[in-house]
């Protein structure tokens, strides 16, 4: 199996307002499943955003409901995969790979009134014209970041890998670990661009019928055609820290169901992909 450069950093999922306010609401979701936060992101030049976070180890999700959604042009049913690279470099390394991509821009977040460098990224789709239900990006956090964020970090814990970002929210006590599997379904033109994509990136490509499949050794992307019923992010598979014991499905309003499959693994369901 494959060991990318760049890694899955958090998947983001637009869904209707029913399926967010039943997920916001859930306290199993708050209290037992994972790290959970309804939080509001200030960024430079008073930008920002808010939505629902559900942090493993290493990965996290992020759902939007259709007020955030429609700040940034989408609605439900669309979906972005953010990539990541875990030192300091990696992203322009991944560029070389990549070829004809864009250069870097670099994101600012507000905290306590100062901008403090967040992030470095680019968009895999460029190419897409405006009201892409699916876009792409890789990201390299800025090495000061944590360091500027967090005051009394030790050795050691001011990186930039995923792990050492996601380590103020995680909670081993809980049941998730992280993403280890991503089904998507897109548009041919997104499909076969974001296929190529993660080939260059050292992604091991099969095909499953008309599903191909990107693995390395911490991740599966599956990639499967769009449909009238059928878009985005259809389903997560998830990796646990422990069994879960009594209920097993949990579901969120008629968009969304939480399935614990064994003591290992758990699936998370998306719109049209419960049926």
């Amino acid at each position: 199996m494959s060991n990318p450069l760049v890694h899955l950093n958090h998947v983001i999922i637009y869904v209707d307002e029913p399926t967010r306010s039943a997920i916001a609401q859930s306290a199993f979701m708050k209290n037992e499943f994972a790290a959970f936060e309804a939080a509001a992101v200030a960024i430079e030049d008073g930008g920002g955003w808010s939505g629902l976070y559900i942090d493993g180890e290493q990965t996290y999700v992020e759902i939007f409901g259709p007020s955030q959604a429609s700040e940034n042009g989408h609605t439900a049913g669309d979906a972005s995969v953010c990539l990541g690279v875990g030192h300091a470099g990696g992203l322009k390394e991944a560029c070389v790979l990549l070829g004809d991509i864009t250069a870097p821009d670099l994101v600012k977040r507000q905290i306590s009134s100062q901008e403090i460098p967040w992030f470095h990224y680019v968009d895999l789709d460029d190419a897409v014209v405006p009201g892409s239900l699916f876009t792409a990006s890789i990201i390299e956090y800025d090495q000061h970041f944590l360091r500027n964020s967090r005051p009394g970090l030790i050795a050691g814990e001011e990186g930039i890998t995923r792990k050492q970002y996601n380590a103020v929210r995680y909670q081993p006590g809980r049941y998730l670990k992280d993403i280890i599997e991503v089904t998507l379904a897109l548009a041919a033109d997104e499909a076969a661009r974001f296929g190529r994509q993660l080939a260059a990136l050292g992604y091991v490509e099969a095909s499953e019928g008309e599903t191909k499949t990107f693995s390395s050794q911490q991740l599966i992307l599956r990639v499967m055609p769009r449909t009238a019923l059928l878009q985005g992010v259809v389903a997560l598979k998830l990796s646990l820290l422990r069994k879960k014991e009594g209920e097993t499905i949990y579901r969120f309003g008629e968009g969304s169901v939480l399935r614990f499959d064994d003591e290992h693994t758990a699936s998370w369901l998306f719109g049209h992909a419960l049926e």
